[in-house]
């Protein structure tokens, strides 16, 4: 009976597991703005694990980057995730992305742990 629980359990988390790289892997719809308004991006983190998100590409002539703040979940479990808030202005009509990446700012040599690309239309 035991073995029978380890392999259920084993073949749900290879399920989960695939589906969490499917996610990853998916075009995004562009996000449609208008010009002149403000719009949030939310994007989930754990700052007590070091890891932090950062904008690494930004057309700053489209997109104005108002507010970034970190949103801890309020629950009593200790570490648990919470959520990164990217504010920005759409400057002029047009399409561009923002890129970022999912890092601990002091390991200088390795690759992030996640990037994310989110295209933008400014209507």
């Amino acid at each position: 009976m035991h073995m029978k629980k380890i392999i259920i359990l084993s073949i749900a988390l290879i399920v989960l597991a695939s589906l969490c790289f499917a996610n990853e892997a998916k075009q995004l719809k562009p996000m449609t703005v208008r010009m002149g308004d403000s719009f949030t991006i939310t994007l989930r983190a754990n700052m007590s694990t070091g890891y932090q998100w950062q904008v690494t590409t930004l057309d700053e002539t489209m997109l104005q980057l108002v507010n970034s703040e970190y949103i801890p979940y309020t629950t009593k479990r200790l570490g648990a995730d919470g959520k990164q808030l990217w504010t920005f202005k759409a400057l002029k009509k047009g399409e561009t992305s923002i890129a970022f990446k999912y890092f601990r700012p002091h390991e200088k040599d390795k690759p992030p742990e996640r990037q994310q690309t989110i295209p933008i239309l400014i209507k």
